[in-house]
């Protein structure tokens, strides 16, 4: 494990959760067994929207597959958002089986003043294509503080790292903007860091094998190989944040400012 001094502000004692609102969390691909567990585990909080970071399946080109993960998340099915990861192969497949993915596999969705930016690492994001183009209007479109979910990571010291080179342009437009937090996946592994005032979370321990550390990097504030969620409520001015293991212990705590 490894801990460095977070920029948020850590809870000692108490809880924030007197009631719950976003669960996040990913890569819960091919081990449903665990998937199963964390689902228990949720289903009871007063969850208004759910949002998973990619890698629902194996393989993601049967149905049978969808029809398995979709059985897992039932409780859930009502505010459900997935981020398509890279083992959602298919990506008609995909989008059949989730109606807000039906016409584009990156997409929007606005929620108590927060607008949350959903992306496909999948397809092309270099500056010019036409994903990155409708991120920038996204991203132009409001003043709402703005959530940005995608499955590969901007930041990471996991095992894949920062593979597709997704730090070299977008950080420097995020920021430019109201990003306040980045969630990914990927990596198997939680994940805290902090660059030029963006928060980078990564959350890749719904179910897949859990992996060591590749490289630490020089903005990470805390490192942990381990399955697990991520609740996170909004106050006045704060977004509060608890990372949760399967036994429904927390882990880690932090909170990002609003303003």
């Amino acid at each position: 494990m490894i801990k460095k001094l977070s920029l948020c502000l850590l809870l000692i004692a108490g809880v924030w959760l007197a009631t719950a609102d976003v669960l996040i969390y990913g890569d819960t691909r091919n081990h449903p067994e665990v998937h199963r567990v964390l689902i228990e585990q949720v289903k009871g909080l007063p969850l208004e929207l759910a949002f998973h970071t990619g890698d629902q399946n194996a393989k993601g080109q049967t149905q049978a597959e969808y029809d398995d993960f979709k059985d897992i998340v039932s409780p859930l099915k009502d505010f459900f958002y997935p981020v398509r990861g890279n083992h959602e192969k298919d990506l008609q497949l995909f989008q059949s089986n989730f109606p807000v993915v039906s016409e584009k596999s990156y997409y929007t969705v606005q929620h108590d003043a927060l607008k949350y930016i959903v992306l496909d690492s999948n397809l092309e994001l270099l500056p010019g294509s036409v994903q990155h183009n409708w991120l920038k209007v996204q991203l132009a479109a409001d003043e709402l503080p703005k959530i940005l979910l995608l499955h590969h990571p901007v930041l990471s010291s996991g095992h894949h790292g920062q593979e597709l080179g997704l730090e070299l342009y977008l950080p420097a437009l995020l920021k430019k903007h109201k990003v306040l937090a980045v969630f990914c996946a990927h990596d198997h592994d939680f994940e805290h860091l902090y660059l030029d005032g963006i928060h980078y979370f990564v959350t890749g321990g719904g179910g897949a094998p859990l992996r060591e550390m590749g490289t630490l990097s020089p903005y990470s504030l805390y490192f942990e190989k381990i399955h697990h969620y991520i609740i996170m409520q909004k106050t006045d001015k704060k977004l509060l944040l608890q990372t949760f293991d399967l036994e429904g212990k927390s882990i880690y705590q932090c909170q990002i400012d609003l303003e």
